[in-house]
């Protein structure tokens, strides 16, 4: 099984977590962990930082504005894409404190 944390976990079937982590057994994401908000060791945890989101949404940066508030555009293209928790992308660069897209956001896939 794998483990992987970031500072912000959103996938869909699942509430967004503060500083949790997804469990992964192969590409299929069974389970995320909220820690509380506190992030510990844990043997084999790998952490990234930004959000942890669908792998459909790699390379879907151009489709968020800057400062366009992430959870709502999001939730509209796991359904428009059909998104599963089949596999993991981290976004990188959106302010995270107010989860508003900035410009030379990226998502990539894990």
């Amino acid at each position: 099984m794998r483990k992987v944390g970031a500072h912000y976990i959103y996938l869909p079937g699942f509430p967004l977590v503060k500083n949790g982590y997804a469990v992964l057994n192969g590409p299929v994401v069974t389970d995320v962990v909220e820690t509380g908000g506190i992030v510990r060791e844990l043997p084999a945890l790998e952490f990234y930082g930004g959000m942890l989101v669908a792998s459909e949404l790699a390379g879907k940066e151009g489709s968020f504005a800057a400062g366009e508030p992430l959870l709502p555009r999001m939730d509209a293209l796991y359904k428009a894409l059909h998104a599963t928790t089949n596999g993991l992308a981290i976004l990188e660069g959106a302010d995270l404190q107010t989860l508003t897209g900035r410009p030379g956001m990226k998502i990539r896939f894990l």
